[in-house]
């Protein structure tokens, strides 16, 4: 059995994920229901979702089974918990949700808002503790192969339990991806004495597991910077995504190109009228978290420079706290409120991304090369013969061959250089989206076959001995 520790999982009902990190947890999910694998999955449950959205959150306890309530005991006191789960053949999913005492209920009311870095501490904690007791009083540690951490927030789990093959999956470059707490919460809390301040939970999820995990090739040369000295153990297994769940069935099994084109063009005219819109114009899309290093505004240039020529579908979402997010977010909406042309839908909504995906002709990959661990959007976008115009970031350059299976502008960075939002990489992409417009169908299919095979769940879980 393999054990997953996640701060967020995206299943396909309910919004307790805010992007790419729980999407992905959600496609291995599936992956494992359908290859057979023994796999369960930890998260917490937030009532109130990423976005605030209550209903949306009722949706998915209507799928939830409450199978357990018992307590977890920490320096503050005891807390009540119960374990809500989802089973689907041999995949299950649990949800860990905060009963009581008043004080301990906050800590899952949003995904990754808080109300002070002390709560953000015991949020992460509970997740660990919860997880370790269940586990250890309803699996039983024997039965476990592989504990795998996502990311540095369920590092904690190896402050409570030894175990000698937990794993840590590091999900991106940048800054946040590395938390960090104050010692003394560690000493009031374990009576630890860490001899550094503060403690950054990657260090310590590191140092406690048999391996390191990184979401591509590109990333190994970030963390051989970051953390040369656990180089020995680390390795790269690219992202990929679960095809059955994300490609439109009536592209299964394409023949020829011209078998293609015609369900292709089926595919976008469904896909289009369930968005609200209707059209033979090629459309362009860019969906996807917002935040700066994204480059959001490279995807509004365009929608200025090309006017109605072209149908975008453009959404996302942006952190409630993060400035630069929130506008280019209202902007975004602004967009589609005064042009026709353009179409914008919710990001955090995995049926919305897939009718954005299945409406397109072409792609968008904008990240500042440097930045991105991997990116799994454009992976969606290829398996139904959507080619992407894609900076040459996170796994793009394993996978796109410029001009033939999509395209590829601006450098290629290895440093986490500070983001230039309106540079000189804005006219390369324009060029490149306008080749696109060309011949979309032809390199579409040309994706449509060499994406299948690498961007699949199958390798993912080979290359993790699943």
């Amino acid at each position: 059995m393999i054990i997953s520790i996640t701060a967020e999982l995206g299943i396909d009902f309910g919004e307790n994920f805010a992007g790419g990190l729980g999407v992905l947890e959600g496609d291995k999910f599936y992956a494992s229901a359908r290859l057979g694998i023994e796999y369960t999955v930890f998260t917490l449950f937030y009532r109130k979702g990423y976005t605030g959205n209550e209903e949306k959150q009722k949706e998915l306890v209507k799928n939830l089974v409450k199978e357990w309530e018992t307590e977890i005991e920490l320096k503050k006191g005891k807390i009540k918990i119960e374990y809500l789960t989802y089973k689907l053949n041999t995949a299950k999913a649990i949800f860990i949700n905060i009963l009581s005492p008043d004080w301990a209920t906050r800590l899952n009311e949003k995904l990754y808002i808080e109300n002070s870095e002390e709560d953000r501490f015991y949020k992460y904690l509970v997740l660990a503790k919860a997880t370790e007791k269940y586990i250890s009083e309803k699996i039983g540690w024997d039965k476990i192969k592989y504990v795998d951490l996502q990311e540095a927030y369920p590092s904690f789990l190896p402050l409570l339990r030894y175990f000698p093959r937990y794993r840590i999956i590091i999900h991106t470059p940048a800054p946040w991806g590395h938390p960090t707490f104050p010692a003394r919460y560690f000493k009031e809390e374990f009576g630890f004495e860490f001899p550094f301040d503060p403690v950054v939970m990657t260090e310590i999820g590191l140092s406690s597991a048999i391996q390191g995990i990184v979401v591509s090739k590109k990333m190994l040369h970030h963390v051989s910077k970051t953390f040369p000295h656990h180089m020995h153990k680390i390795k790269a297994i690219t992202n990929a995504v679960e095809i059955p769940r994300w490609r439109h069935p009536l592209l299964n099994d394409v023949k020829d190109i011209d078998d293609f084109s015609r369900r292709k063009k089926e595919v976008k005219k469904e896909s289009l009228k369930k968005l609200g819109k209707e059209s033979d114009k090629p459309t362009i899309g860019w969906v996807r978290r917002i935040t700066q290093y994204k480059r959001p505004e490279f995807i509004l240039r365009l929608i200025d420079e090309l006017r109605d020529d072209v149908v975008f579908i453009i959404g996302g979402k942006a952190h409630p706290y993060e400035y630069y997010g929130v506008e280019l977010e209202k902007k975004f909406k602004e967009y589609a409120q005064k042009r026709n042309n353009v179409i914008y839908v919710q990001g955090v909504d995995i049926q919305q991304m897939k009718l954005a995906i299945w409406s397109s002709d072409i792609w968008t990959f904008t990240p500042y090369s440097g930045w991105e661990a991997s990116g799994t959007s454009f992976m969606k976008a290829g398996v139904n013969g959507v080619p992407s115009v894609a900076s040459r970031d996170g796994a793009v350059p394993e996978i796109i061959k410029d001009g033939y299976n999509g395209w590829l502008y601006g450098e290629d960075r290895y440093e986490l250089l500070p983001v230039d939002t309106y540079d000189k990489e804005y006219e390369e992409f324009a060029r490149k989206v306008k080749e696109a417009l060309n011949k979309y169908y032809e390199v579409g299919y040309n994706a449509y076959h060499t994406f299948s095979d690498f961007c699949s769940m199958d390798r993912l879980m080979k290359e993790y001995a699943l």
